[in-house]
């Protein structure tokens, strides 16, 4: 079975090396890389978005916070999780969409739509707290492999890093949609099939409760009393909303609605990738069964990998596996043509920069911007290689720190944005919303007020969400507009092949 694993895994690797090669071959300028030259369907960039939003916190470390705290725990990631994110993608997706110009990231799109070149460096700048994440996806997808493949723990990172990162390397934004439509309909089968597992494992509904009551009363309420993260129905109901819908602003979600051909899809994108990120939830189920079947004492982060290691018959345990892996890559992927392609447009290429380092002409930037992007793939993969040999010992809050900080830091300015007009609140005052948030979100997460980083990212966003529209309040003749000429104006001065539309965005002179 052993063997079985592995000639799966093989037939998979080639067949995303075979995609990432596809990719590679229509991967000609920076757009191609970063934005997939924004000539997507909505099946493909649907499914792209929703095996981006399920991934090995999805398949392995959320199950285990079901494991350690029962029916809170599955209430909280699912149902009012479900609603934020929904009502995220409705709200701020065709908005973003509509406001994106010729945007290849969420710091160019902040950039333009406020008017602020620094404002665009500093987004930029924020994108390193993704590695947190990337660390937790890396150390998820290797509990995996390590239980399922016979390999030990060590080995088993570095095949990890070395196959996404290698393939994200060669194809860029091609490379990710290709692979994640494919690994995306194994995950939508594979969850169906651990969902039927756990069902069968637990029985009716009323055994389910019974058994959790036998072991821990709390595991069967609404809230867990004297848990660090369902103490109150708030934490388990209005905390994941909260962070459902802000989860949407995340560098490399929102700006899938970039990769579309056409407007007009915009309503089936979202719909694909909901209904995608639902069925893939599924999984959570695994986290009751593994707790009903193994009992309490397992590793929280361990305790999915365990049970999926039993739970099927061996052959059939061996495609899961491998398209657990397949789910943990998904969303590695996704992280890596998002950074990397952020360090590329607004650093490497950014106006104030990009002649600093002798690039002078849109190709030279262009050229610049790509080199730079995949040399970043590179350091990423070395980071992630190091910090994960020794992970920290509840990755999934640890993954959540740099995550969750980097959405509150962000979602003022994407929310304020995506509305129609000119009239916005002043560039500085973003970035004041920006650093406070993220302030508050860290400093009450190290200074031990709680683990629970959903409550400290909300938190966060209620002190930082309210400071632009008090900004514009206060200072109405900082109005946008005027920002907004002065770094058009700017811009097609520094490169003379861009110029203004008549919306005020930066577009290919014609």
């Amino acid at each position: 079975m052993m063997a079985f694993a592995w000639s799966l895994f093989a037939l998979y690797l080639v067949a995303t090396f075979w995609l990432a090669w596809l990719g590679h071959k229509k991967t000609k300028s920076f757009d191609d890389f970063a934005v997939g030259g924004r000539s997507m369907g909505p099946g493909m960039a649907g499914m792209t978005l929703g095996a981006c939003l399920a991934s090995t916190a999805t398949f392995v470390i959320n199950p285990g916070f079901v494991y350690q705290y029962g029916l809170p725990a599955l209430m909280a990631l699912t149902l009012p999780l479900f609603a934020g994110v929904f009502a995220g993608l409705a709200f701020m997706g065709p908005g973003f969409r509509e406001q994106g110009g010729k945007a290849t990231t969420l710091p160019v799109w902040i950039g333009e739509r406020y008017g602020s070149p620094g404002l665009r460096a500093w987004f930029g700048l924020l994108c390193v707290l993704n590695i947190f994440y990337i660390v937790l996806i890396v150390v998820g997808a290797s509990y995996i492999m390590s239980t399922s493949m016979g390999v030990s723990y060590p080995v088993a990172v570095g095949i990890v890093v070395g196959v996404v990162f290698s393939y994200v390397f060669l194809g860029g934004t091609y490379a990710h949609a290709y692979t994640n439509t494919a690994q995306g309909a194994v995950m939508l089968v594979v969850a169906c099939l651990i969902f039927v597992a756990a069902m069968a494992t637990m029985g009716s509904p009323a055994a389910v409760v019974e058994k959790l009551a036998a072991q821990d009363p709390n595991l069967t309420g609404l809230t867990y009393p004297g848990s660090p993260f369902y103490r109150h129905w708030a934490e388990v109901l209005v905390c994941p909303f909260i962070i459902g819908f802000a989860l949407v602003a995340q560098p490399h979600l929102l700006v899938k609605t970039l990769y579309l051909k056409e407007t007009k899809d915009l309503a089936k994108f979202g719909l694909v990738g909901f209904g995608c990120f639902v069925v893939f939830s599924l999984v959570l189920f695994a986290g009751l069964a593994a707790r009903l079947e193994l009992g309490a004492g397992i590793p929280q982060d361990q305790a999915a990998a365990r049970w999926l290691a039993g739970a099927f018959h061996p052959a059939l345990g061996a495609v899961v596996s491998v398209a657990i892996l397949a789910a943990a890559m998904s969303t590695l992927d996704g992280l890596l043509v998002a950074v990397s392609a952020i360090v590329g447009s607004d650093l490497i290429a950014h106006p104030a920069i990009a002649p600093k380092l002798g690039l002078k002409t849109e190709e030279q930037v262009s050229r610049g911007a790509l080199n730079g992007g995949r040399l970043t793939i590179v350091v990423l993969g070395a980071v992630a290689w190091i910090v994960s040999l020794s992970p920290p010992k509840l990755v999934g809050i640890f993954g959540t720190v740099g995550t969750y900080g980097l959405l509150v830091a962000s979602l003022p300015a994407v929310l304020y944005g995506v509305r129609p007009g000119k009239r916005l609140p002043p560039a500085w005052s973003m970035a004041l919303a920006s650093v406070v948030g993220l302030g508050v979100h860290m400093a009450l997460y190290f200074g031990g007020w709680t683990i629970n980083t959903g409550l400290t990212a909300c938190v966060g966003l209620a002190v930082a969400l309210p400071i632009p529209a008090l900004a514009r309040f206060l200072f109405p003749a900082n109005a946008n507009e005027e920002e907004l000429e002065a770094f058009a104006q700017a811009d097609t001065a520094e490169f003379p092949s861009v110029s203004r539309s008549a919306s005020g965005r930066l577009a290919p002179a014609q």
